[in-house]
């Protein structure tokens, strides 16, 4: 069985999906045998007449993955919304045994696992019954925040930390995405460090010119060479507490 790692945002849209793409790129780029999972994603695209997930091909388009893409990502919807509505919507239902078997077959193949969440920690993924904090317990996985630099981030960071820690997860650090010096953004990476007492685990600037459609994602793996050392990523799977 791998280990892994669980990666959450403060928000939809703070970018947790390029910063999972970036993990598992520079864990793989320097030799580790790493994969991502996302049990749930609501907002799939077309890609060569089917519904993916494009939070999962951007995984395997970055670190040229060569992997089901079912197995990294069991459940995939249409409707871009939160998973239990859509699964609601479209008819589908979701079952928690699914994604944690389909999990546990992706973690045998595969050393290091970095899984995303979708939306936020509280986030349901079958109306009323089961989150994604529900999630991150059953696989008894630490976590990473990805947070945005912007305006309105420390009350957002700060209550995501405080909701973790209430429910007992192991948090690793905080990871602050679409940086774009600021001087208000500074000021938010720094209030946030001291209120949380959480490691700023790296600062990732805003990648300007990315584009999924074009297949070009050279500044992304040059910003993520440039702020992610792999061996404190390595660190953070063996730590204590994992």
């Amino acid at each position: 069985m791998s280990r892994g790692l669980f990666v959450i945002g403060t928000d939809t849209d703070v970018g947790k999906s390029v910063v999972t793409a970036g993990l598992v790129y520079i864990l793989r780029k320097n030799g580790i045998n790493a994969c991502s999972f996302k049990a749930v994603q609501s907002g799939g695209i077309i890609e060569n007449n089917r519904l993916v997930s494009g939070d999962t091909m951007l995984v395997k388009k970055v670190c040229n993955l060569e992997e089901d893409e079912h197995l990294m990502n069991p459940y995939c919807l249409s409707m871009p919304v939160s998973p239990h509505l859509a699964a609601k919507i479209e008819r589908i239902e979701i079952n928690k045994r699914k994604i944690l078997d389909t999990y546990r077959k992706l973690s045998q193949k595969y050393e290091y696992i970095i899984a995303e969440g979708s939306g936020g920690i509280v986030v349901p993924i079958i109306e009323n019954k089961y989150f994604i904090y529900d999630l991150i317990k059953d696989l008894s996985l630490p976590i990473i925040i990805v947070s945005r630099a912007d305006v309105g981030t420390i009350n957002h960071t700060v209550l995501t930390v405080r909701f973790a820690e209430s429910i007992g997860l192991d948090i690793k650090g905080i990871i602050i995405n679409r940086y774009t010096g600021k001087i208000h953004e500074k000021d938010n990476i720094e209030t946030i460090k001291n209120i949380t007492k959480k490691e700023i685990l790296a600062v990732i600037d805003e990648i300007e010119d990315f584009d999924y459609n074009s297949n070009n994602f050279k500044s992304l793996k040059s910003e993520f060479e440039k702020k992610i050392d792999a061996d404190r990523i390595l660190n953070l799977f063996k730590e204590k507490g994992y």
